[in-house]
């Protein structure tokens, strides 16, 4: 059947589907439509007195972010979605509104009151398609995020889009995500579409192919919704022999053929693969085990510019019908057919010359001792360039047995004579892996901070917090440019147990307060290594009667975590 109409959804929530039917799951329960319609009943209640047109809405949760996003437009409001809640972000955020609503550590943070009382939904005329509904940012890969306005009309073509190439296949099956919502291609395949077409999805992203296999070891079917990120890193596990896999989709970069044909090896699902961008929605699709070559997607067209070569789109997910020229290169194969054959827009202007990241890139790459390479621009550093090198296992011995000056050498020769020398990176970064967002996108952002000299980040990102009067739970993501990185340990960064042990203390402190002097370490343990872009959780204890701090680091699913360290600190004295 076909899918809800946004707008009319909007409307009358309570109309689209049952009050039993399930509407959101995680690994313990599930929830109806009928509760999700209270709880948008219980956000219309915050946003009604606000007066601005616009609100900043940041939640983890999917259901709870799609109850208050529908109870903000059904006050006729314009959702702002900002990719994070960190501080560089709000300041962005905080130049187009002032209203913050959701996991925000503001104290003027809009958030449903615990005593509400809850009003029946009123009917509702729906709202006007051409209607501003999203202000969404552009990723960064290439540059300073942009503001990227939505509408009603151009979101629910894109769903009906959607419906029409992939509604039977999917059909009730189950969304699962290794994605946020906060960005385009999160925000309609995890929220919106499965919100208009009724089938039951994730309230939380799933960071471990652990708790995607625990979804599908239900036996319905499922749709996972990834990118390359994580499907090229799925770790050897027993997926279930009962698993019923409907489709895997991938976005937000290309995914390496090899990859696309593991993961059909591995899990027995073909994954397809959307080509877009926030500022055009989707343009074309592929399954590489099928063609390797995109096909647009029904009702959009492109060509190339005369001139260049760009790829041009013309679409109805964008905001007019005009051609829409982006920054790919394409080659056409055929009709609604292309490759693409990178972007044109990563030209960098060093020493007054115009060079090409890419073709640097690529010369890198070609190397023996290099797996991945992705160069930067650093304004701060007189405008040249830094590298920053994924090696192969021969590459990281060689690292190791002749330190950073002498293996720098060997990439700046062999560049020497194969591009303009002022193109030859001055700064050098070797990692484990591309530091990556929790879009799965590298950011210039990201690449930057690698070679930032101050401020580098001394403590995790911290994702999530659970607390009650003796335990405080933390879910923490460690940044690849973290300061103690830096050295330790060239091209495998390893995280010290005296940091670890730090943090443990630090986030005590800030919860508890002053818990006195650090005395001991008692029954410390060590179990495996936290690295670079790995997600973590902490858990501490503080006993009073005793001075003394238990905690934990572990990773992984809760149903089987992986221990990296373990331990008890003693205090000189308790707490003031």
């Amino acid at each position: 059947m076909p899918i809800i109409n946004l707008p009319e959804l909007i409307a009358n929530p309570g109309d689209a589907f049952p009050a039993h039917q399930p509407l959101a799951f995680d690994a313990k329960s599930e929830w109806s439509w009928g509760q999700f319609c209270l709880r948008i009943s219980e956000w219309e209640t915050v946003f009604t007195p606000v007066k601005s047109q616009i609100v900043a809405l940041y939640l983890r949760d999917s259901m709870e972010f799609a109850a208050a996003l529908v109870a903000l437009w059904r006050q006729g409001k314009q959702a702002l979605i900002p990719a994070n809640n960190l501080p560089d972000t709000l300041a962005r955020v905080s130049k187009l509104t002032s209203e913050f609503a959701g996991d925000f550590d503001l104290p003027q943070r809009l958030k449903p009151a615990v005593d509400t009382t809850l009003q029946a939904l009123a009917r509702l005329e729906p709202v006007v398609v051409h209607q501003p509904a999203l202000i969404l940012y552009t990723s960064g890969s290439s540059g300073e995020p942009v503001a990227i306005h939505k509408s009603f009309a151009q979101l629910n073509a894109e769903l009906c889009t959607l419906e029409t190439l992939w509604g039977v296949k999917l059909a009730d099956a189950r969304i699962a995500t290794s994605v946020s919502h906060h960005h385009i291609y999160g925000m309609l395949f995890r929220l919106l579409w499965p919100l208009c077409a009724g089938r039951c999805f994730s309230r939380y992203e799933c960071d471990y192919w652990e708790e995607l296999a625990q979804v599908a070891a239900t036996g319905k079917p499922v749709a996972i919704i990834s990118s390359p990120a994580h499907l090229g890193r799925i770790p050897p596990l027993d997926w279930p022999a009962n698993a019923q896999l409907a489709a895997v989709f991938s976005s937000g970069a290309p995914l390496p053929r090899e990859a696309s044909l593991a993961v059909l090896a591995r899990l027995q699902c073909r994954v397809s693969e959307i080509y877009g961008s926030t500022e055009t929605g989707g343009i074309a699709w592929r399954e590489q085990d099928m063609n390797a070559s995109w096909r647009c997607l029904p009702g959009v067209e492109v060509r190339l510019a005369d001139v260049d070569g760009l790829l041009q789109v013309r679409s109805p997910h964008l905001a007019d019908t005009e051609w829409y020229t982006g920054a790919d290169s394409a080659r056409l194969v055929a009709a609604g057919q292309f490759d693409l054959c990178g972007r044109a827009d990563r030209i960098a202007k060093v020493g007054g010359k115009r060079i090409s990241l890419t073709a640097i890139e690529q010369l890198l790459a070609q190397h023996a001792l290099v797996a991945q390479a992705r160069l930067v621009l650093l304004p701060d550093r007189g405008e040249r360039l830094g590298a920053v090198l994924v090696l192969t296992n021969a590459g990281n011995k060689l690292l190791v047995d002749q330190g950073k000056p002498a293996f720098n050498q060997i990439f700046k020769q062999a560049l020497d004579g194969q591009c303009d020398r002022v193109a030859i990176p001055r700064y050098w970064r070797y990692l484990a892996q591309l530091p990556c967002n929790r879009q799965g996108k590298t950011t210039q952002e990201d690449l930057q901070a690698l070679f930032a000299d101050t401020d580098l980040p001394r403590l995790p990102e911290l994702v999530a917090r659970m607390a009650d009067a003796n335990t405080l739970s933390l879910k923490l993501f460690v940044p690849a440019n973290l300061y103690y990185f830096d050295g330790h340990f060239p091209g495998r960064p390893v995280l010290p147990g005296v940091v670890q042990t730090h943090w443990a203390v630090h986030y005590a402190r800030q919860h508890w307060g002053d818990l006195g002097e650090f005395g001991a370490l008692e029954a410390l343990k060590f179990q495996q290594v936290i690295s670079a872009d790995q997600s973590l959780d902490l858990w501490l204890e503080y006993q009073a009667d005793k001075n003394k701090l238990y905690f934990t680091y572990t990773s992984g699913p809760e149903s089987a975590p992986v221990a990296h360290a373990s331990g008890r600190i003693v205090f000189t004295q308790g707490a003031n």
